[in-house]
């Protein structure tokens, strides 16, 4: 069957998708960017943040079934408004994006790169953030023909911890720090000898709602004391991640965990699990139990949890701060990709001030992690 292209630019066009799109991820080659490039999270950010963008969604159809897709957007540029950036979807809160692509489909995606390449009126600069180290987007356009007023260019972006899970090599604690193991011994020691002690998971909406809650209030007071306002300041971004917990929650992806002692919520964990993949988001903890390193001993539960449910990897997803090396953890970097036109002036100083913010970000990032 011949190939071809469709393009939703409306939520309304998008739902009538869902089953396709639902299809397509339940079998693509995505693994870390999955949850990022769901239905719900994808239409769930649309809705909170989609106001003065244009929804631009790509798919790869072979007549039957969608083969291919790519959540896009066009806005203008923050740094240049004359000029008009193409994003993901989720941009700014997804940790990983990606193009969708179906197993043994790859060639599909190289459509999608004609595509935006015929209509390059549509777009001055294409920033492609957050990629993984295994991208179809940037194998695909790797492979594909680049017309000469065309170039591209790649940053390596953020180190992404992950621990290996489920293999011949045991237990993940085994691969952990020694001074880990024993810290973590010690800790939980003594907050039992302390403390009332629970550790819980997220069963129900109402959970959800409450606990989410608790995770917003933990991060903002946390981040507080570094004088810093945490990824949770706006109330729109609070409203958005209980709306996608919930709809995570339905579909058996969220894994929403909590520490209390003596009844006081110590620590939260936002976590998800897709298949084989596991990974948090984020957290929060009450400083006033620092002493006791509660993150650290609740997050070997959370992984301890996710071993026990068979992920092969559990990911610490986007950063590089110091802790993440104790417990046994490789790296690999997400990349970002700037696409622009030679011809058109707009479009070269727009992707010269892009590449150039997203470094200057990328490198006072680094620096504040160590």
């Amino acid at each position: 069957m011949s190939q071809k292209i469709l393009i939703v630019t409306d939520l309304t066009q998008w739902l009538k998708w869902r089953d396709e799109w639902e299809d397509l991820l339940a079998n693509s080659t995505a693994f870390e960017a999955k949850i990022f490039l769901s239905y719900e999270w994808l239409t769930t950010w649309w809705r909170f943040f989609g106001d003065g963008k244009k929804l631009m969604v790509i798919g790869a159809t072979d007549g039957r079934k969608l083969i291919a897709a790519a959540p896009l957007f066009s806005a203008p540029s923050i740094l240049l408004p004359s000029a008009r950036i193409v994003r993901f979807v989720g941009s700014g809160n997804s940790d990983y994006g990606d193009f969708l692509v179906r197993k043994d489909c790859q060639e599909a995606a190289k459509l999608i790169w004609h595509w935006l390449f015929s209509n390059r009126h549509l777009w001055d600069v294409i920033a492609l953030q957050e990629l993984p180290s295994n991208s179809e987007t940037i194998s695909a356009l790797q492979q594909t023909p680049i017309p000469s007023q065309i170039q591209a260019g790649v940053l390596k972006g953020e180190i992404c911890h992950r621990v290996p899970m489920n293999s011949n090599a045991g237990s993940w604690l085994g691969k952990a720090s020694k001074s880990l193991q024993e810290q973590l011994k010690r800790r939980e020691r003594q907050i039992f000898r302390n403390f009332a002690v629970r550790f819980s998971l997220a069963r129900n909406e109402s959970e959800v709602q409450q606990v989410m809650t608790q995770l917003f209030a933990l991060h903002r007071l946390r981040w507080g004391q570094l004088g810093q306002t945490g990824v949770f300041v706006l109330p729109k971004v609070r409203q958005f991640h209980i709306e996608f917990a919930k709809q995570a929650f339905k579909r058996s992806w969220l894994r929403l965990h909590w520490l209390t002692l003596d009844s006081i919520t110590a620590a939260v964990y936002y976590a998800f699990r897709c298949g084989d993949y596991s990974g948090f988001y984020t957290c929060g903890f009450n400083p006033k139990f620092a002493r006791y390193s509660v993150g650290k001993v609740l997050l070997a539960k959370v992984i301890n949890e996710a071993e026990r449910e068979g992920a092969k990897i559990f990911d610490f997803m986007r950063g590089n701060e110091t802790y993440k090396s104790d417990f046994g953890t490789v790296i690999q970097h997400n990349f970002h990709l700037f696409v622009w036109q030679t011809d058109n002036p707009i479009s070269r100083a727009t992707a010269t001030l892009h590449k150039f913010v997203t470094w200057l970000v990328l490198r006072l990032k680094e620096s504040a992690q160590r």
